[in-house]
């Protein structure tokens, strides 16, 4: 079964960015541009913000990259 994730297919690894075995969300890697969406908020506010809000981003070669379980956890401890 093929399930889509903020528009990740997750249908089983092919290769592609963004696509991961076994439809485990919390895998896929998203970009700057792919976080600002899903915050709802400008990227410049991502790239702005993401040392001192503590987003979890990681270093990949010069891109930053996030997984969606980090993020989801993120979002769990800020506070409203």
């Amino acid at each position: 079964m093929e399930s889509d994730v903020m528009g990740f297919r997750l249908n089983g690894f092919a290769g592609a960015a963004g696509e991961v075995s076994g439809g485990d969300s919390s895998l896929v890697l998203m970009s700057t541009d792919d976080v600002a969406k899903y915050l709802a908020m400008p990227k410049s506010w991502v790239y702005g913000n993401w040392r001192s809000q503590g987003i979890p981003f990681k270093r990949v070669g010069n891109a930053l990259r996030c997984r969606m379980g980090d993020l989801d956890d993120w979002l769990d401890r800020q506070v409203a």
